[in-house]
């Protein structure tokens, strides 16, 4: 059996909640790579083939690591994912900074009754062309063709790559767009109606495209993004009302085209873990980024779904070691084994020092051996 399909099935066995022989260890590691290769941010988001370079070397120096999420990235795609400005090493930042989001607020409230008039995908149209300067221009052309070139390089280093594209519900776009407070303010409170009629206008169109993709590219699985959809941040009704009902479609269709729903969870979502459970045991991924309470995690759905995380950026950057490995340790034992993905909340800082990041692969083997 190849490293590759014994880091697979070991992986599919945690998803399934199955016994495994250890906890499987997963990179989240996008700029970090780029410090850990000696290499600036903007050669790492400009040269694609510097970046599978530094990808696979990070990864590798991380220790007895058996996937990643992603095997290129670009963050000029976060413009059209949250309407935003999004500022670039080497062009309005210096070529060794992370790259930062800004939030002009480029959706007004009247732009509801736009898309309704002139339908969703035109309205997009206009906005990311005439208002947002063609954000996406940005991206290199090349990213597309060597999207595979990355796949079939990470697959061949050994690494199981568990994230082959990114989908989300509308919440999360028109909250960047509109900014959180008028979004939250003003739309949820004086216009719900409008709101909803929009947001099922805009998901029936999205989904129509993800399946396209999915089925396309057939990725282990996808991302669905929980940025500010979160019941911490909103009421249970408008949670249900204008995110959840739209996350639960899109995990329902990742399982109809074979494809593993990772939910990533950003922020605190303790008050809304028990919705976790409505979706089919054994099939999923909660990814979790160390605002929610991962213990508390475990009670809730522990015994349904495979939780993924959540080693804090924090502690990555300015913990010692020894700090890192007990966490570690922690979370192996009492989150795992069974059911477990050890893993950093959300990416691996800029900042971490890969001596720390090294802890969660030592972990995880130590835990392996008793």
């Amino acid at each position: 059996m190849s490293l590759y399909q014994e880091r697979l099935d070991r992986i599919q066995a945690a998803v399934a909640l199955e016994p495994v022989d250890k906890v499987p260890v997963i990179s989240g590691g996008t700029a970090f790579n780029a410090q850990v290769a000696g290499i600036t941010v903007k050669t790492y988001i400009d040269d694609l083939q510097e970046q599978i370079k530094a990808n696979i070397y990070a990864t590798q120096a991380m220790g007895n690591v058996d996937g990643v999420q992603g095997t290129l990235f670009h963050p000029g795609g976060l413009a059209a994912a949250w309407y935003a400005d999004v500022r670039m090493p080497g062009q309005e930042l210096p070529d060794n900074e992370l790259w930062q989001i800004e939030e002009p607020g480029y959706v007004k409230q009247e732009d509801y009754d736009l898309i309704l008039e002139m339908g969703f995908n035109e309205w997009q149209k206009m906005l990311l062309g005439e208002r947002m300067g063609n954000p996406l221009r940005r991206i290199p052309k090349e990213l597309g063709p060597m999207t595979p070139v990355a796949d079939k390089a990470v697959k061949d280093a050994g690494f199981v790559n568990i994230k082959g594209t990114t989908i989300s519900g509308p919440m999360e776009a028109f909250c960047g767009g509109r900014t959180l407070v008028d979004f939250l303010v003003e739309d949820l409170l004086e216009i719900p109606e409008k709101v909803e009629e929009v947001f099922d206008k805009v998901h029936e169109i999205k989904m129509q495209n993800y399946e396209a993709k999915l089925r396309a590219s057939k990725p282990m699985g996808a991302w669905i993004g929980l940025w500010r959809g979160t019941p911490s941040v909103i009421s249970p009704e408008m949670f249900e009302t204008f995110s959840w009902k739209y996350v639960r479609e899109l995990a329902q269709l990742c399982l109809d085209c074979g494809v593993i729903p990772i939910f990533h969870c950003d922020s605190c979502w303790d008050k809304g873990l028990k919705y976790f459970r409505e979706m089919p045991k054994g099939k999923c991924i909660l990814a979790l980024d160390g605002q929610t309470d991962i213990f508390l995690a475990k009670e809730v759905v522990g015994d349904h779904m495979c939780i993924m995380g959540d080693v804090p950026a924090a502690l990555f950057a300015y913990g010692s070691q020894e700090d890192n490995y007990n966490y570690c340790r922690k979370l192996c034992t009492e989150i795992g084994p069974t059911g477990f993905l050890l893993s950093s909340g959300c990416d691996i800082p800029f900042n971490g020092k890969l001596e720390n990041v090294q802890m969660m692969a030592k972990a995880a083997d130590d835990c392996a051996k008793k």
